[in-house]
């Protein structure tokens, strides 16, 4: 009696391994932070902090003005447009910036309630410095240390007067000035920001398992029914027993068997 012995084998994956980068990417470079000068004479003609609700950026009185974008000044109870062209700064980094506001209109003003710059800068992300205050092209103070002010928790916020402030000299302020007619400036340094940015960190590497390879199996074919030798085989069925030959050939090598006859 004859046997075949079909060892079947699967085909494994290939064996290398796939390696996946996952990389974290700074925000600091993406979106800039920004710095706007502050403002409010004596009459109250005034430009807020950015952030301040009813007067801020993006705010739209029931008036139609956008009070953010000009100085605003008081006929009575009614807002009034007082000009102000500004020149705002875009914190990309550390560095020297200039904030600025010039074509105002402060009447008979002689003096200033608050003089500041107003930034989104988060509180401890950075240092400013050398905080210059420039009217009409002066230079009227340097502040070699920016002073902060106290009541904005938030954001650094630099002031230079602030007449209810007893640091900064209240009404007769720590420096003399006349009121100015063109330009009113404020110039600083940021520091630390770079060093405050979170850096990228090193690209992670996850090598995946290699996939095992199925041990062989073996098995063993059913002896195959035996034809008597008497009896003659139709045509029809021996068509049908080349038939099946064929397909089983087929799926041998669809399958990968080799066939090994003893």
């Amino acid at each position: 009696m004859k046997k075949s012995k079909i060892l079947s084998v699967v085909s494994a994956a290939a064996l290398a391994a796939s390696l996946i980068s996952v990389s974290a990417v700074s925000t600091s470079a993406d979106e800039p932070y920004h710095a706007y000068i502050g403002v409010q004479s004596a009459s109250f003609t005034f430009r807020n902090a950015w952030n301040e609700p009813s007067y801020g950026l993006g705010v739209t009185g029931d008036d139609g003005m956008v009070y953010f974008d000009q100085l605003t000044g008081w006929d009575g109870p009614t807002a009034v447009n007082k000009g102000g062209n500004f020149t705002d700064a875009e914190i990309t980094g550390d560095g020297t910036y200039s904030v600025k506001v010039t074509d105002f209109d402060f009447g008979d003003d002689e003096t200033f309630n608050l003089l500041f710059v107003s930034t989104d800068i988060p509180a401890g992300a950075a240092e400013i410095s050398d905080v210059k205050i420039i009217l009409d092209g002066q230079t009227k103070y340097t502040f070699d240390e920016a002073y902060l002010s106290p009541d904005e928790q938030e954001y650094l916020q630099p002031m230079a007067i602030n007449i209810w402030n007893d640091d900064l000299g209240k009404e007769d302020g720590l420096f003399g000035y006349v009121m100015p007619t063109d330009s009113i400036e404020v110039q600083f340094t940021v520091s630390g920001l770079s060093a405050a940015a979170e850096e990228a960190p090193a690209e992670e590497v996850v090598e995946e398992a290699p996939v095992e390879e199925a041990a062989p199996v073996e098995e063993e074919a059913p002896a195959a029914a035996a034809v008597p030798v008497e009896e003659s085989v139709p045509a029809a069925t021996g068509n049908a027993s080349a038939a099946a030959v064929a397909a089983v050939m087929a799926a041998a090598a669809a399958a990968m068997v080799v066939s090994k006859r003893k």
